[in-house]
């Protein structure tokens, strides 16, 4: 191995790997096309059998948490990471039956433009990080496939080099961008990004691929080649050919046979140049032709083309010549090479402007692992490599660190016909735990000012349960491993009365389940108060954000749901989900808002919570083909009487729950 490497401002070799235990978050029991597949992922569960994980958080903390479990084990890894160019990573959303664009959150704006405050020496630390984890993952036989565009890719390859091995790099590949990237160097566009394919070894999986040949290379070629070659003879049509003095077929019997078969094989007429096709019988001649007209138009524009059946001709029919040729078309399919443009790159099913192409990555996985081997995507954006992986019956994990990709994703898996059951999981309670003790001294208080600071409230200090004060307004801060409860919310109503307080700000990471509207109405009336309950968003785990001032405690929604029984027959209804504060939403988005059920993009049912993991059992979505959203649920048998829990994802990628008794007979 060569000794390589690339130095930049403050570089650190050394990588912190912090292994934090996951909270799964919900558990995809029964995609909707998997009717009767249940007790199968039961019994697999049961077995410890893996399940594929799409995992919501930040990917140096995602792949280091994996390590206990993974390390080794990850066949493959594609990434497509931020290019560090502040291109506009805006997504286009469905909102009703109109399209909308959604602004990254705060998170997303750093991850996608690449707002690294010390430039490019701070970049390149952070991709330097995620590529020694990745290592750690692959397998002895592994890959990784990292793509760039023309900014920074020649030091991209510099720092994998110095990670993976200058030894261990396998290829540069080329790809078409597509019209959907724009892209310049003085005045010359650029039509190409690159994928550097790195294995962790000399002996790494490598599956032959075939590639669509350009049209232009499919040529017709003449079956005489130079030189005397024996055996001479071929057998064409059941009669024996013989080449000239000096000359010898050039394809062998076997291959003259499939060529015929195929319907590749023909007889020009040197003199007039009189084209003639064979086949097995007149009727397939005809409906080869038919099938393949456009092909052979193309080919033979110039030439008059005879059809004939299965009778090898002794002169030909338009001008009695018996010199005759014969020809055979070369393949539509070649080797893969490193020049990928015959297919796009990018696509644009989901909105999402850099969404990968599942024929890219169709060819990368089909490459580099085979059936029932892991494939991993940290950078998973709209989820093109966990969609590919399973459609082609792999294991698979996907990461990000925006909670609308892993909607995204998640709903583009559901729409897969026969999906497998999946997890999806985040760091939670342990990663917010694990950054306070890093940035704040494990002072509990200290957590309380940063947030109330973010928060542009002032802090106090002589109440039990009220933090801060902004505006005249009371503000407690919900605990850092705990959903923020309705008694703890009382207790802090009470104090804030006693104190001469008007209303109430409660800022949560999660709420318990049982809160939902009329709860909140309730207490403000009963304590003639005004409370207002909001999300601590994780972007405050983020110094980044933090320092450029894009922190948003957003409101906290609310769902409506009504339970309709019939026997042991139970149907959920939707009946309202209430955004409290209408005016945060964008003026722009909030015109094509025209009734309450347009903020709804995703709902699903768990029809036997159990106050643990949410287990979805049935959902209903939007897709761009599928733009209404039905409301009821279908019927759900139960042996017993059960809990429900619904769960609801916004148009933003939010999540909002409920939960119901249920009483049947």
């Amino acid at each position: 191995m060569r000794d390589f490497g690339i130095y930049w401002k403050n570089k650190r070799e050394e990588v912190e790997r912090v292994e934090l235990p996951f909270q799964k978050i919900e558990t995809i029991n029964l995609p909707r096309s998997n009717i009767g597949t249940l007790a199968q992922f039961k019994k697999d569960s049961e077995n410890g059998e893996w399940k594929n994980k799409l995992i919501w958080g930040d990917n140096k903390y995602v792949m280091a948490s994996l390590l206990p479990e993974c390390r080794g084990k990850i066949k493959l890894i594609y990434a497509d990471p931020p290019f560090f160019t502040g291109t506009n990573m805006n997504i286009t959303l469905e909102v009703g039956d109109e399209g909308a664009v959604k602004e990254p959150s705060a998170i997303e704006e750093i991850a996608y433009r690449n707002m690294w405050k010390e430039g490019p020496s701070s970049f390149f630390q952070y991709m330097y990080d995620r590529f020694a984890l990745m290592k750690d993952l692959i397998t002895e036989d592994g890959s990784v496939w990292i793509r760039f565009d023309y900014h920074y890719a020649h030091y991209i390859k510099t720092i994998l080099d110095e990670v993976f091995g200058y030894d261990n790099f396998r290829n540069e590949i080329i790809v078409n961008r597509g019209r959907n990237v724009a892209g310049a160097i003085g005045k010359m566009e650029i039509d190409n990004d690159v994928i550097f394919w790195y294995s962790k070894s000399d002996d790494y999986i490598f599956n032959e691929f075939k590639m669509d040949r350009p049209v232009s290379d499919i040529k017709w070629t003449s079956f005489l080649m130079a030189e005397d070659r024996f055996p001479r003879e071929r057998r064409f049509l059941g009669k024996v050919l013989t080449p000239p003095p000096g000359q010898h077929f050039s394809l062998v019997q076997s291959k003259v046979d499939k060529l015929l078969e195929e319907f590749f094989l023909r007889l020009r007429c040197s003199k007039c140049r009189a084209l003639y096709y064979f086949a097995e019988s007149d009727e397939e001649l005809y409906k080869r032709m038919k099938q393949k007209g456009n092909r052979f138009k193309f080919y033979d524009v110039n030439s008059r083309v005879i059809l004939h059946g299965t009778k090898l001709l002794e002169k030909c029919i338009e001008c009695n010549s018996d010199d005759f040729k014969v020809e055979y078309l070369g393949s539509d399919e070649k080797k893969v090479s490193n020049m990928w443009v015959d297919i796009e790159s990018y696509s644009r099913s989901t909105g999402y402007p850099t969404e990968n192409s599942e024929d890219l990555l169709e060819r990368i996985i089909s490459i580099s692992s085979n059936a029932g081997d892991i494939v991993a995507d940290f950078f998973s954006g709209s989820g093109t490599t966990a969609t590919v992986a399973e459609k082609l019956e792999r294991r698979w994990v996907g990461t990000d660190i925006g909670r609308f990709s892993v909607h995204t994703i998640r709903k583009r898996l559901l729409d897969i016909p026969h999906c497998k059951p999946f997890e999806i999981l985040n760091l939670g309670k342990y990663e917010r735990k694990h950054w306070m003790d890093q940035n704040l001294g494990s002072v509990y208080r200290n957590y309380i000012d940063f947030i109330l600071q973010l928060y542009k409230a002032k802090p106090v200090y002589d109440y039990k349960n009220i933090h801060g004060i902004i505006s005249g307004k009371a503000v407690h801060v919900g605990p850092i491993d705990y959903p923020v409860t309705k008694g703890e919310v009382e207790e802090c109503l009470k104090e804030a009365k006693n104190n001469g307080f008007d209303s109430l700000d409660i800022l949560g990471w999660d709420f318990e389940m049982e809160f939902n509207d009329r709860i909140l109405r309730e207490l403000g009336e009963s304590y003639d108060f005004g409370i207002s309950l909001r999300i601590i968003p994780n972007e405050v785990m983020d110094k980044r954000a933090v320092e450029a001032g894009d922190v948003d405690f957003y409101e906290h929604a609310f769902l409506e749901a009504k339970i309709a029984t019939s026997g042991r027959r139970v149907k959920v209804n939707l009946e309202n989900f209430i955004i409290p504060n209408p005016e945060s939403i964008p003026e722009e988005l909030r015109d094509k808002i025209l009734k309450w059920s347009d903020f709804i993009d995703y709902w699903s049912v768990d029809w036997n919570y159990r106050d643990d993991t949410f287990h979805n059992e049935w959902q209903e979505f939007r897709t761009k083909k599928k733009k209404n959203l039905q409301l009821s649920s279908i019927e759900h048998h139960y042996d017993a009487p059960g809990t429900y829990k619904v769960k609801v994802i916004d148009v933003f990628g939010n999540d909002t729950t409920t939960m119901k008794e249920v009483t049947v007979a």
